[in-house]
């Protein structure tokens, strides 16, 4: 048999030339006859009932083409490999929104730009500043009178000129007012105006220093103190977070602390270092996962929000894991499953349950255990085979 292989890349070739030769392996032993392809017994030939295994006879030519190899767990604990997705940092970022109502006069900044803490980002007119003033001076008023009556009821209480009752009524007068003229205060400050100034213009400005990343609002809109919609997003991309999911069986190998490795389709070969900072209370009922957060430096702001990431996370416990190479699991669409190889050249198909595949190894979480043997090369050609049973 002649095969045309053309310039076909390295692999594929390879992959060609292996199934061609174990088609001529089955063929050869077809024609041997006594036996079935590959010199294993036939169960209707036998008179017995269909099998779920196969048993190749010693000199079987395809056992040339079959690599097994004895299940072993790591000599370390192994590290841990979740999908996840580049975040902002959260505790380095401001979504501005406006404590009042108003109609947006200018917008001083645009996205990309950098911002320092205290600089003015939106101006704006609400004839609620007016207000705002009013009830401030007013506090500030009563606040005074409070504490001329509450001297003059401690002088007079000092003399029994006074009830306990009523310099009790005096000082409450005098937190309240208090109260009153701090809160009143605090609302002008946000908005960086003065009481004594009469204005009708504020501007809303940055708590942090970072960048715009987002823009929601335009000269002219209406804003409203209760919309949902940030009117802008700053945030300091000098770190971000890595939100990875990690199944429930691989929980007990990720904690708090660990140093975790994150790569990015875009920097292929590139790794960023960061450090496990939280991992969730909840698991997800329909992906069976935990939300793992992972902060990540990055001075160079290479790493965007919104990036697909994968977070390698080193084992903290040194638990031990069974790690079997990724071409040993076959999947059928419905379950995973190897090749099983025992006394006397018997192979069947196991159902196993696998974690995440990192470098070219797959987790086996349920299944097998160590000192069993699997068909690692050529596992797939031996399953077709056992289903043919």
């Amino acid at each position: 048999m002649t095969l045309n292989l053309g310039k076909r890349p390295a692999g594929v070739r390879a992959s060609v030339v292996m199934t061609a030769a174990w088609l001529v392996a089955v063929a050869a032993c077809s024609k041997a006859g006594g036996s079935n392809a590959g010199g294993e017994t036939s169960a209707a030939q036998a008179g017995e009932a269909p099998r779920d295994f196969i048993r190749l006879d010693p000199g079987s030519p395809r056992m040339e083409f079959i690599k097994i190899e004895v299940v072993k767990e790591s000599a370390k604990g192994t590290e841990v490999a979740l999908p996840g997705r580049v975040t902002f940092d959260e505790d380095h970022t401001q979504r501005v929104a406006s404590p009042i109502d108003g109609r947006v006069l200018k917008i001083l900044v645009k996205p990309g730009d950098k911002v320092r803490a205290g600089q003015p980002l939106i101006e704006m007119s609400s004839p609620q500043v007016g207000q705002l003033q009013s009830d401030a001076l007013k506090a500030l008023s009563d606040l005074n009178v409070a504490r001329k009556a509450l001297e003059r009821v401690g002088k007079l209480r000092a003399d029994g000129a006074v009830s306990d009752k009523e310099a009790a009524q005096v000082e409450g007068d005098f937190k309240k007012a208090k109260s009153d003229f701090a809160r009143s205060g605090t609302q002008l400050k946000a908005l960086g105006v003065n009481p004594g100034e009469p204005a009708v213009t504020v501007a809303l400005r940055a708590q942090i220093p970072g960048v715009v990343v987002e823009r929601n609002v335009l000269v002219g809109q209406e804003i409203r103190a209760d919309q949902v919609t940030p009117l802008l997003t700053i945030s300091s991309l000098d770190s971000v977070w890595v939100l990875g999911d990690v199944y429930e069986q691989d929980l007990s190998a990720v904690e708090p602390g660990a140093a975790a490795r994150v790569s990015v389709p875009a920097y292929p070969g590139q790794t960023f270092a960061g450090t496990v900072k939280h991992i969730g209370d909840v698991v997800d009922a329909s992906t069976r996962t935990v939300k793992v957060r992972c902060v990540v430096a990055n001075a160079d702001h290479r790493l965007k929000p919104e990036m697909f990431a994968k977070m390698v996370v080193e084992n903290a416990s040194n638990r031990k894991f069974i790690a079997v190479p990724s071409k040993a699991v076959l999947n059928d669409g419905e379950a995973s499953v190897v090749v099983v190889a025992t006394e006397g050249n018997v192979f069947r198909a196991r159902k196993v349950e696998v974690g995440p595949d990192t470098d070219g190894q797959v987790r086996i979480v349920a299944g097998l255990t160590p000192g069993e043997k699997i068909v690692t090369d050529g596992a797939i050609f031996m399953k077709r085979d056992i289903d043919r049973r």
